[in-house]
């Protein structure tokens, strides 16, 4: 976890050399301090894996990375044959990327529902922690 704030705060210190305060901001804001929080809540709520306990999910694992390739070409397909704006147009004057306006209206008028869709991604997957938090508590006999 420490290792991975040090990466988020690295990144952050490339977009200010590329002269991107607001973003290299928003990146210690948001990822170094918010992601991680989450990420050690989740290191909290899963403990310690006991040695030598079976992998449950081990026969699963094939399965997984036949998914994994194929979203992989879906998405290699999407983006080689795509006809979106953005792909194709030229870029925004320099003046213009990343300043809060630009972003603003990018997150609102160009990219609204993957913004919302991600939004909901999240939701789902924190109510997703805390069910299986509160299973494995409730396997143990409560606390």
């Amino acid at each position: 976890a420490v290792a991975l704030i040090g990466t988020l705060i690295s990144v952050a210190v490339l977009f200010l050399i590329q002269e991107a305060p607001f973003v290299a901001f928003v990146q210690i804001i948001v990822y170094a301090g918010a992601i991680v929080t989450l990420f050690l809540f989740v290191l909290a709520y899963l403990g310690e894996r006991v040695q030598g306990a079976p992998d449950r999910l081990a026969r699963y694992q094939v399965f997984s990375w036949i998914v994994v390739s194929a979203l992989a070409v879906i998405g290699a397909l999407v983006l080689l044959t795509t006809k979106l704006s953005g792909i194709t147009d030229p870029p925004r004057p320099v003046d213009d990327i990343g300043s809060p306006q630009a972003i603003g209206e990018s997150f609102l008028r160009d990219h609204l529902i993957p913004f919302e869709v991600t939004s909901l991604v999240l939701l789902v997957a924190a109510v997703g922690a805390v069910l299986l938090a509160k299973r494995a508590v409730l396997a143990e006999g409560g606390r």
